[in-house]
Formats: structure tokens, sequence, C-alpha cells
């Protein structure tokens, strides 16, 4: 890789990660974000190489009660989606997200368009994704100081907005490396209040990761991934290590910044480790007091191999071994 390609590079994420960003986090988080690089950067749709449908349940904070008579833990699932087509020199992608948080609903849902160009001995991809954003508040489930209050509201409230993202990404056989931004256009959401408004405000995402061949059997990957709101009110960088064992069996550990330590774990089944299964724990290290000290992720993911144009495949039959 030359060194124009590196100042390219990072031009475009400068220009991505410096556009204006406003707020606190208020995406999902996820221990296993090594395993989920088209939720983060729609670039990444098509990087792998395979056709992949992939589950993620998390459980944050888990028994934490709050305020509210039914707890207050966050639960997220996500659905996502990921191929390569070649025919177009890129790949397209598709994440479906719901998070419940004590009174408060998050669902989105988001298309990724990947157009990816070889470079050196990997591949540069720019991808853009858009969906829609719905947020709800139950205010049936606050327990007001005065109740009757007039500027308290009854029932459930929705709203939908169009959402939308950039990002830019390089892989290879051996590292990634990837800038994105979400919610580019800023969405207001009111839920019921004329009077404050709820922004959804940009987030900048930088990821990065390597793959290390210790031996035959071991490769040891490292990673990383730092979030951030440009008005500087919330950042957060998370590191972690992988050790594979025979490409389909992993264990590994990390921090993020503010919150926890993690744990992983997981096995690849089947022909070209096609299924997999993962699973994270997050043992709470800041903040205790208003948290609950673990939280629980459970992945799982099956792929199907790039579809082939062209020739028709060979069919070997036990009559004929050629």
């Amino acid at each position: 890789m030359n060194r124009k390609f590196y100042v390219v590079l990072l031009l475009v994420a400068y220009v991505i990660t410096t556009s204006g960003v406003e707020a606190q986090d208020q995406d999902p988080q996820f221990s296993l974000y090594m395993f989920n690089p088209v939720y983060y950067n729609p670039a990444a749709a098509g990087s792998e190489g395979v056709t992949r449908f992939q589950l993620v349940h998390r459980t944050q904070y888990l028994g934490y009660q709050g305020t509210f008579d039914e707890g207050g833990s966050p639960s997220t699932q996500l659905f996502s989606f990921n191929m390569p087509l070649s025919k177009i020199h890129g790949g397209v992608g598709l994440y479906a997200a719901n998070e419940t948080f004590g009174p408060q609903g998050f669902q989105k849902i988001q298309a990724a368009y990947a157009f990816r160009l070889p470079v050196k001995k990997g591949m540069l991809s720019f991808g853009v994704e858009g969906g829609i954003h719905n947020r709800s508040i139950n205010y049936d489930r606050f327990r007001p100081n005065d109740p009757g209050d007039p500027l308290i509201q009854n029932g459930r409230v929705n709203q939908t907005q169009p959402d939308l993202g950039a990002g830019v990404y390089y892989n290879s056989d051996t590292y990634y490396i990837g800038a994105s931004m979400k919610h580019l256009t800023q969405p207001d959401f009111k839920l019921g209040n004329d009077v404050g408004l709820n922004p959804l405000y940009r987030t900048a995402y930088l990821t990065a990761g390597y793959r290390y061949a210790w031996n035959e059997l071991i490769d040891i990957m490292p990673s990383a991934i730092y979030k951030f709101n440009t008005n500087a009110t919330y950042s957060s960088v998370e590191i972690s290590a992988l050790a594979m064992y025979d490409k389909r069996h992993w264990v590994g550990f990390g921090y993020r910044q503010g919150d926890a330590f993690t744990a992983t774990a997981g096995i690849s089944l089947l022909r070209n480790n096609a299924l997999r299964f993962g699973y994270a724990f997050d043992f709470v290290v800041s903040n205790r007091d208003a948290k609950s000290p673990t939280s629980h992720e459970i992945l799982l993911s099956y792929s199907l191999p790039e579809p082939r144009a062209g020739r028709k495949p060979i069919i070997r039959t036990p009559r004929f071994r050629y």
C-alpha cells in the first residue's frame, strides 16, 4: 500500500469524523463488535466475501431495576445481512435493531451499499446507508411526583424519522480499518412534547483490527473501536484481543472505557465454518452504584459462500473420480 493511499484514507476519515457531532451515545453497544462490521460501517458490506445472516441479543446491566416497575435494563436485538456482489464491484447489507430501555423504545432499519475497489493487497470501500429510525416513550410507566400533572402525557407516543450514514473501509487478509458516521441528518424527535426536542445526534466510529498468525493453529486478533460525538460530550474506546484456535474456536478479553471488562468465547461449526456461535460477558467496574454488575450477549450467524458466476460447477459422482 503506497503513501498516497494512506493520505486519501486519512483525509476521508477526517471529513467523516469532523463534520459535526453532538451529544451523548444514543446507539446500542456490543461487546462482539468485531463480528458486526456492517452495523458500524456500511462500507463493510460484502467485505467478508460470503453471504452472512446474523442475530445478536444483548442484555445490558442484567437485573437493573431503576425506578420502573418492570426494571430498566437495556435489552437489544440485532439482525443483519450482507453479501458481496462482484458484478457491481461492491456489496449490499441490511440490519434491523430493536432496543428497549425502561419506558423508551428504539427501532431502526437500514439498508447499505458499498462500492469496493482493489488497492494493493486489499479492498478499499466507500459505503452509504439509509433507512428509518423510530423512537417511542410509554408515559404510563413513569412515576410522577404529582399524580395528575397535566404536563405528563398518558399512553405510548411514537415518531419515525429518516436516517442516513456513510463510511470508508479498507480490509486485507491480515487487517482492517474503517471510519463511519451515523445520523448525518440529525433527525429530531418531539415524542409528544412541543417544547423540548430529542435529537438523534451524529455519532462517529473508528474501527481497526489485525490478525497475527502465531503458528499454524493459533491466530491472535487484536481489535479496537472508538466512538465519539463531535461536540465532545461523549467518547468511548474499547479494545479487545481474541485467540483463535484452528480457525474454529476462540476466547478473548477486552476493556470498555468507563464501563466494563469483557470476556468472550465462541465456536464455528459445519463446513467452511458456516455456523458461528459466540458469547460475551461484561463485568462492570465503573459507576457501580448506577448499574448492575454484569451484561450478557449472544451471537448466532450462518454464512453462504459467494455466488459463482460463469461456468457451472463440476459435480463429482462415485463412478467417475474426475
